[in-house]
């Protein structure tokens, strides 16, 4: 037997028995309380893992108890709107679904005025119509309590135009003294432009013969001698330009009146406050439009031939304009001014006041 063998066996026979198996079990309990300790820690990690997985599985759910969002407060309305290029916006977000989309359905009427939406607004029998913007700050100076509720069209040169027949013997705007001119709208923003076309030829509105015509007649009246020019709107410029009805005299959408927003929606202010929820379905889904034909001007021109009747020909030829989504407030404050130039206004209104606030 070699040494270390020995030496254990030695070692072996001086211990006494007990202290050997109380040693054996002392390792064994040991080893035993150690398995049971790491079984408990991998216990609580696996628990806190699955924890942590189940939180952030919980997270990424949508909220349970997020209500859907109410409905507008009524589910159809009417816009009073004049069937010019004015309108095409309105006819645009028609067409592509948008009202529809936000659970409303729109019925547009077609006025022969903007200024004539007015006391329909007041009767009810209009939720909003398309106002031009001298009318409006002459009506609320009146005491119509009425908002303008979004933009909907600024001019460009060409949109308004003062013509006459092609075979009159009237050649230029100074020729027009003492002759009748068809207006659209006395004492709205067509007269506005058309005086500030007179003054430049240095004639005033006093030396003409105003008469009031919806801008679908002004041709024929024309043709026929009732009148001896017109102020004419888009599409209807184009539409006696190319049937070769009329001659342009002057462009009335020039000078202090260049590129300026020209109409924009307007509500009673106690509709507004009766129907937020619809306002605001109304004001997402033009403005949706707005945007799309600012991409693309082609659609505002594809939808005029469904409310004006004009060829698919003359609508290739027509001026637009564009289709602001927000109202600039420097344009109210121009044309506000140039009415109260005229005397139209007693005083300059405020044109933050003219506006609607919405959230």
């Amino acid at each position: 037997m070699t040494w270390l063998g020995d030496q254990l066996g030695r070692i072996a026979d001086e211990m006494p028995q007990h202290d050997l198996g109380a040693t054996v079990m002392a390792r064994y309990q040991r080893r035993r309380r150690n398995l049971i300790a790491f079984a408990a820690a991998a216990t609580v990690v696996v628990t806190l893992l699955a924890a942590t997985i189940g939180a952030r599985a919980l997270l990424a759910e949508p909220p349970a108890a997020v209500a859907p969002s109410l409905p507008p407060e009524r589910s159809s309305i009417s816009v009073g709107v004049v069937p010019t290029v004015e309108s095409a916006v309105l006819i645009v977000a028609l067409r592509m679904g948008y009202f529809r989309e936000e659970g409303l359905s729109v019925q547009p009427m077609f006025l022969p005025g903007s200024a004539q939406g007015v006391p329909l607004l007041e009767a009810n029998r209009l939720d909003l119509i398309q106002l031009d913007y001298a009318t409006f700050f002459r009506a609320t100076e009146s005491g119509k309590h009425l908002k303008i509720v979004t933009a909907s069209h600024q001019s460009a040169p060409g949109t308004l135009a003062l013509v006459v027949n092609t075979t009159s013997k009237v050649r230029t705007v100074t020729g027009l003294k003492r002759k009748r001119i068809a207006v659209h709208q006395l004492g709205g923003l067509p007269s506005l432009a058309l005086t500030a076309v007179l003054e430049r030829a240095g004639l005033t509105s006093k030396d003409v013969v105003l008469v009031e015509s919806p801008y679908p007649e002004m041709l024929g009246g024309l043709k026929g001698g009732r009148f001896d020019a017109a102020l004419l709107a888009e599409p209807f410029v184009t539409v006696g330009r190319e049937g070769g009805q009329v001659r342009v005299l002057g462009d009335a959408m020039s000078g202090d009146l260049a590129n300026l927003q020209t109409s924009g929606m307007t509500a009673t202010e106690r509709w507004i406050r009766r129907n937020p929820r619809t306002l605001a379905a109304f004001q997402r889904a033009l403005g949706k439009a707005a945007r799309l034909v600012a991409a693309d001007p082609e659609l505002a021109r594809a939808a005029l031939p469904t409310y004006t009747k004009i060829s698919q020909k003359v609508v290739a030829n027509v001026t637009l304009g564009s289709y602001p989504d927000k109202v600039d407030l420097t344009h109210l404050t121009r044309i506000a001014a140039l009415a109260r130039a005229q005397g139209w206004l007693r005083r300059l209104p405020e044109p933050g006041e003219a506006v609607a606030k919405t959230e």
